[in-house]
């Protein structure tokens, strides 16, 4: 009876740690990537005088497509999945919009040096040089509101491709890679130490 039960145990054990290793496996990593380099490709390339053209397909536009269930995968999708995923898509659409648009209100604090991208994909204020007690406001608010952004952004990636919240922190590792490596050089990033330098 005990080795039997041990037998039991040893089976669920194994199990459970195959369901785990699973998870780690599927990590969509390299899909997560592409979104995010798209998504950054679009909002490092977007200023106030060059706007695509709402009939053009931008990068994330096809990025999105692939990740949208066609008519030969319907069937084995639900509607209420068809219907989340559309509205996520349409959510991050949003969201890159309104950081793209934070971004070009950003500029000169990132060129200044006063603001960083750091190792969780976020920005932050390092230093108020050269601003006075309102600029250093307006710059808390901008930061802020982009930040809180980002933060949804994330949420909605990981929605777009069903990545449980509990892998969020490979998501923003991802994006802050690629915020950084396509960020222009002089602009301040932080390492995985938590060391700021200029790119």
């Amino acid at each position: 009876m005990i080795k039997k039960t041990a037998q039991v145990l040893t089976i669920l054990s194994l199990l459970s740690f195959v369901a785990c290793v699973t998870v780690n496996i599927y990590f969509p990593a390299a899909q997560v990537e592409r979104a995010a380099e798209d998504i950054v490709e679009d909002v490092y390339g977007t200023t106030p005088d060059t706007h695509k053209n709402k009939d053009d397909q931008s990068s994330l536009d096809s990025f999105l497509a692939l990740i949208t269930p066609d008519a030969a995968h319907a069937q084995s999708v639900s509607e209420s999945d068809i219907e989340g995923l559309n509205k996520s898509n349409s959510a991050i659409r949003g969201l890159k919009k309104t950081i793209a648009d934070d971004h070009r209100k950003l500029l000169p604090y990132y060129n200044s040096g006063n603001i960083g991208i750091n190792n969780q994909g976020y920005i932050e204020i390092i230093n108020k040089t050269g601003l006075n007690i309102k600029d250093t406001a307006k710059l808390r608010r901008l930061v802020s509101q982009d930040n809180n952004t980002r933060e949804q952004l994330y949420s909605e990636v990981a929605a777009s491709m069903n990545i449980p919240g509990s892998e969020i922190n490979k998501i923003k590792t991802i994006f802050a890679d690629v915020w950084q490596k396509r960020a222009p050089s002089g602009w301040l990033i932080q390492d995985t130490n938590g060391n700021w330098a200029k790119k």
